[in-house]
């Protein structure tokens, strides 16, 4: 076992392998803390107990009151069956809907998350949980002769609070998922959000709440405490240095993340500076400059249109790079009636995104014509609902050809070169459109611009080397040769990097994986970076009443060594599933799936969710599938 895995048992012993054990810490006469996958804070007085999180065993032993940090179900459920037993809940007053009305979120969900810019965290409760009340910042809940300060601590959910505890001589603050062990945060995905202040949305808000994080963990150290307990992972027994180690490994990541940030083409260097110094202060950011090269007039043979590019041949025969809205159809309805192109051929989608793919199929059935894209992408334009991905289009695409990566096609005076190309997100192809003796134009989707890569989005699923993405693409334009020019859709002129800048990018992004290894608790940093490393597939679905269905859970092993995976599947109240953790054996960096049937009860939109464990890790309810009985 590697070393950094045994590290993790020691710090968060928890081995599913064997028999559950919840071990005790007696932090003072008073306040105890079981470890397991969700700590249980546990405050006892003249016979009572007050938890904080709540208390991880199968069996607890009665509570009287249950304090909330945030409303992530993948910690909430430590709680909840002390609130079932009588327990009162308390919870911030910024997300009380997330706790009392769930069922309304996932109403709304179930349509809002197709043409989705906000990218929140789907990990909301399946059930309800009942509040008997409310707190927000500057609250006291009084318990027996202890009297707990509220604190709003705005970072790994919106509206999360700590509690600050002063007890037999001991300052403790329960700090929820603010912070894990040394000085680490158990992910950056989870903080992506808006940036109100740069006037950006969630989409574009590269782990925006990261600033708030900075912000919370400044406010905890002027409390100082004796110890920090977070909701996962040990006790902090250090905080100053703890606080200090993550706020610099923080700052360290987005360093990186905007030297060669493509979002700086967009938006301009003011607002990039806004949205940077949440995290790095007065720190200049150290960007790239410019691409080497930028044309802003096309060649002949290339039409833009919006976020499209149309390459007509000397035939009048048009072929069509991507196709996201009605100007597009309506731009080559003109061009065919005006007699500039005769035909169109075909349409390649670069990435799966709704802007690139909301009118592909409309357009296919209207010019009866095929679409293309690389093989890796095909699956989630033909069956978009059993993905949940940023900006999905609810369009299916059905007449596609998908290429191998390497494949080639002659097309009239052109050669194509498909290939497949993880850049902006984990679905995402490229294309070389070269001329018979004239110039080459690498459609490089959206995944660069002059000022670099495009990988602001978390969500997105970008991944660092060895696994495919941001790397490999940049080494396969370092092996463009001749005259050729990089497009990107959204961006009017075209563009090439210079030698140095493209090694300036590799040796930056290569550098992030320790930044990224330092900030997380993973034995591999794309655990951190990669939200749907454990999801289920389909993740929506229909079934009759009564009727039994399947689902996967796909998983993917970003460990260097092979890992056996524990899938716990979790139904509602009169739906049936298998009642044994499903296991299966994963080699590295490689993606396998388990298959859970579930026999549905009655009729309405229900959440099916399950528990991931591996090594150290225990995840309960960390994934979910929406599942609809008819």
């Amino acid at each position: 076992m590697h070393r950094k895995s045994l590290a993790l048992l020691a710090a968060f012993p928890l081995a599913l392998a064997a028999a559950p054990r919840f071990p005790i810490e007696k932090i003072t006469d008073s306040l105890s803390v079981v470890r397991g996958p969700v700590n249980g804070v546990l405050i006892q007085r003249h016979g009572e107990t007050l938890a904080i999180y709540g208390d991880p065993r199968p069996n607890p032993a009665p509570a009287r009151m249950v304090l909330f940090t945030h409303h992530r179900r993948d910690v909430v459920w430590a709680g909840r069956l002390l609130v079932e037993r009588g327990a009162e809940a308390i919870a911030p007053e910024a997300e009380k809907d997330l706790f009392a009305d769930v069922e309304g979120f996932w109403s709304h969900y179930r349509t809002a998350r197709f043409h989705d810019y906000a990218n929140q965290s789907s990990r909301i409760l399946a059930e309800p949980v009942r509040l008997a009340r409310t707190v927000r910042d500057g609250d006291t809940v009084e318990w027996q002769d202890i009297a707990i300060r509220v604190m709003a601590t705005r970072g790994y959910t919106r509206g999360a609070v700590s509690y600050l505890v002063d007890i037999d001589g001991k300052r403790i603050a329960c700090v929820g998922d603010l912070i894990y062990g040394d000085g680490r945060l158990l992910d950056l995905f989870s903080l992506q959000d808006a940036i109100p202040q740069a006037k950006e949305d969630g989409y574009h808000g590269y782990a925006a709440r990261a600033g708030d994080i900075v912000d919370s963990l400044r406010k905890t150290e002027q409390w100082k405490p004796d110890l920090l307990v977070p909701a996962r992972g040990p006790v902090i027994r250090d905080p100053a240095r703890a606080i200090g180690a993550l706020t610099g490994r923080l700052q360290a990541v987005f360093a990186s993340h905007f030297a060669i940030d493509a979002l700086r083409w967009y938006r301009g260097d003011d607002r990039i500076r806004i949205m940077a110094a949440r995290v790095l202060g007065a720190t200049p950011v150290q960007w790239m400059p410019m691409a080497e090269k930028v044309q802003e007039k096309l060649p002949d043979w290339v039409i833009p249109i919006t976020n499209s590019r149309l390459i007509v041949s000397r035939t009048g025969a048009a072929f069509l790079v991507d196709c996201g809205n009605r100007k597009v159809v309506e731009e080559i309805r003109r061009l065919k009636r005006t007699g500039v192109i005769k035909q169109l051929d075909a349409i390649y989608i670069t990435h799966y995104h709704d802007d690139h793919t909301d009118m592909a199929q409309a357009l296919a059935d209207e010019f009866h014509c095929p679409v293309y894209c690389c093989r890796e992408m095909r699956d989630i334009l033909e069956h978009p609902e059993a993905y949940r991905m940023p900006c999905l289009t609810p369009n299916a695409i059905h007449s596609i050809r998908a290429w191998e990566d390497g494949a080639t096609q002659r097309w009239n005076e052109f050669t194509f070169s498909y290939s497949y190309f993880p850049g902006q997100t984990l679905y995402h192809g490229g294309l070389v459109v070269a001329k018979d003796g004239g110039q080459s134009i690498f459609f490089v989707g959206d995944s660069f611009t002059p000022t670099g890569m495009d990988d602001y989005c978390l969500l997105n699923r970008n991944f660092l080397a060895p696994e495919e993405g941001f790397l490999g693409c940049l080494r396969r334009i370092r092996g463009m040769a001749g005259d050729y020019l990089l497009i990107n859709q959204h961006v009017p002129p075209a563009f090439r990097y210079s030698a140095a800048q493209l090694d300036y990018m590799i040796e930056t992004f290569r550098k992030r994986r320790d930044l990224m290894s330092a900030l997380f608790p993973w034995d591999d940093p794309n655990f951190g970076l990669d939200e749907e490393w454990a999801r289920f597939y389909p993740y929506t679905a229909e079934v009759a009443a009564g009727s039994r269905l399947e689902l996967k859970v796909i998983l993917r092993n970003h460990s260097a060594s092979r890992q056996e995976f524990r899938v716990a599947p979790r139904v509602p109240a009169g739906w049936k599933t298998v009642g044994e953790p499903l296991r299966v054996s994963i080699g590295p960096r490689e993606e396998r799936s388990v298959t859970i049937p579930v026999t549905a009860g009655a009729p309405g939109l229900k959440i099916v969710t399950a528990d991931v464990a591996f090594g150290a890790w225990d995840l309960r309810e960390w994934v979910e599938a929406m599942v609809t009985a008819r």
